[in-house]
């Protein structure tokens, strides 16, 4: 299915506001792109400004209702972080969506100015204090019986399926390999995702998290977007698809009100496919890593991520 089409079938939301980091590229724009297609508020998190105004422009162009804003946001910037939770939060939030990250991690290991490893910290580190510093907002948000309440979706990976967790090393500090170094902050994704759905179960909350992966997605099968995505030749690529396509587990995860807290949904072929709902790796769901994870997250953090049991 085509995201074109998907977006034929998405509901009104005129009402709703959504932020989705990372949106200025790849699979974040076309999940920004169908949002806008909604009527809801899309807020795109950008640590570009000008890649946020071309993303902006592009959705306008495309989307004669669209309503979206950019958000000044650099994961690996504690204070960028504070900033645009303060300014996000100030109204009501029906989705925040977990989508920035590097896929492509430095030669060499680097760190932030926290000190974390720069793959660990913008794909999961930061996303994880954004998420404690914006529950409030989405905790608040009123709900109807016909739509979904509001969520956090996380971008899980099929990387975590080669990659073995290193519950010990997620900050590769024992060992580093770029592609290492992306798996283990993936296992650190679904992790953080498993466990605070159960932890929002405890506390009676209202808010639901869920996990998506686009499988296999890749810009040589994307639509175009000029200025955004340009598709270059490409040999034939059976097992991928494009990344309008890999954008719609994430949306049904996001919009499906039948789904419920701590789903999974991914292409139903693996790499490619419509979304449905799929299996994680044992240690994804395991209660001990999540609260591992939660105690290193605090840490590592600073405190920003809350350690409520």
């Amino acid at each position: 299915m085509s995201i074109d089409h998907f977006s034929r079938t998405l509901p009104d939301r005129p009402e709703a506001r959504f932020l989705i980091t990372g949106a200025t590229g790849g699979l974040g724009y076309f999940t920004a792109e169908a949002l806008a297609v909604t009527g809801a508020q899309v807020l795109l998190g950008a640590r570009d400004a000008a890649r946020g105004r071309r993303a902006a422009e592009a959705i306008r162009r495309r989307v004669g209702r669209a309503k979206v804003e950019i958000v000044d946001l650099d994961l690996t910037d504690r204070d960028s972080i504070e900033g645009a939770a303060v300014s996000v939060g100030a109204d009501r939030l029906d989705g925040l969506v977990l989508n920035a990250g590097t896929t492509t991690p430095p030669r060499t290991r680097r760190t932030t100015a926290e000190g974390n490893e720069f793959t660990l910290a913008t794909n999961v580190i930061g996303h994880a204090v954004l998420t404690a510093k914006l529950l409030p907002a989405l905790a608040a948000t009123p709900t109807a019986s016909t739509v979904p309440p509001p969520r956090v979706v996380g971008l899980g990976s099929l990387s975590t399926v080669i990659v073995g967790l290193a519950a010990d090393d997620l900050q590769s500090q024992r060992e580093y390999r770029p592609f290492r170094a992306y798996g283990l902050s993936k296992h650190a994704m679904h992790g953080l995702i498993f466990e605070l759905d159960r932890r929002l179960r405890r506390e009676g909350s209202g808010v639901q998290a869920l996990l998506a992966h686009p499988g296999y997605a890749v810009d040589a099968l994307s639509p175009q977007r000029p200025g955004i995505v340009v598709p270059r030749p490409h040999e034939r690529l059976p097992i991928a698809q494009g990344k309008a396509a890999g954008a719609l587990p994430t949306l049904q995860a996001l919009l499906d009100p039948s789904l419920s807290g701590g789903a999974f949904l991914g292409p139903r072929w693996l790499t490619r496919g419509p979304a449905v709902p799929v299996s994680a790796v044992a240690s994804s769901r395991s209660e001990s890593f999540g609260s591992q994870l939660f105690a290193q997250l605090h840490t590592w953090s600073g405190g920003a991520v809350g350690l409520r049991p």
